[in-house]
């Protein structure tokens, strides 16, 4: 129901300011320009266009001119050219700049630095036989995957399978593990 209301409110101060603001009187209308000031109108309109026709020409023209003689004085110089019987059509590159890298800044005597985690190795949760064919079941985190040899997950890389274990080698440091069913 508020809603209702103030809408109806508002509806209500939009009539009152209209009927407060509207004028009095009706307005006049308006008179007819005659005959004489209608030709006075077109004649005035048709010579200020064609003025500002010609200003409009004027300027362009003095602009144009003005570029091409900035584009005269500026006389191109030839190329100085290298003979070299062994490249053909290659431009000539430019050395690349070699800069030094950094000096690693050794940590202040006081402060230890602490070294990088130690690397987790998945789990072996079991070995899967199919026609002499084995595939190990990993745990790598919250994930199991089902691999065969040559294959990888979470960074880890099953070399080997055999019956009662498998080889795993960590990609990025090349580490090797092995790992067995427990």
């Amino acid at each position: 129901m508020p809603r209702l209301r103030s809408a109806l409110l508002l509806g209500g101060a939009v009539l009152l300011t209209t009927y407060i603001s509207a004028p009095a009187a009706p307005t006049p209308a308006r008179s007819r320009a005659s005959e004489t000031e209608l030709r006075a109108i077109d004649t005035a309109a048709q010579v200020v266009h064609a003025a500002t026709q010609e200003t409009a020409r004027l300027n362009d023209a003095t602009q144009e001119t003005a570029r091409l003689r900035a584009r005269l004085e500026a006389v191109p110089q030839k190329p100085v050219t290298e003979r070299d019987p062994f490249s053909f059509g290659t431009t000539p590159r430019v050395p690349k700049r070699v800069t030094a890298a950094p000096e690693p800044v050794a940590p202040p005597v006081g402060i230890e630095v602490a070294p990088p985690p130690a690397l987790v190795w998945p789990k072996l949760v079991a070995l899967l036989t199919d026609n002499g064919k084995i595939t190990a079941v990993i745990g790598v985190g919250d994930a199991v995957e089902i691999l065969k040899a040559g294959e990888t997950t979470g960074g880890f890389l099953v070399r080997e399978i055999t019956a009662t274990s498998i080889e795993v080698v960590h990609v990025a440091t090349s580490v090797t593990t092995r790992l067995t069913l427990r």
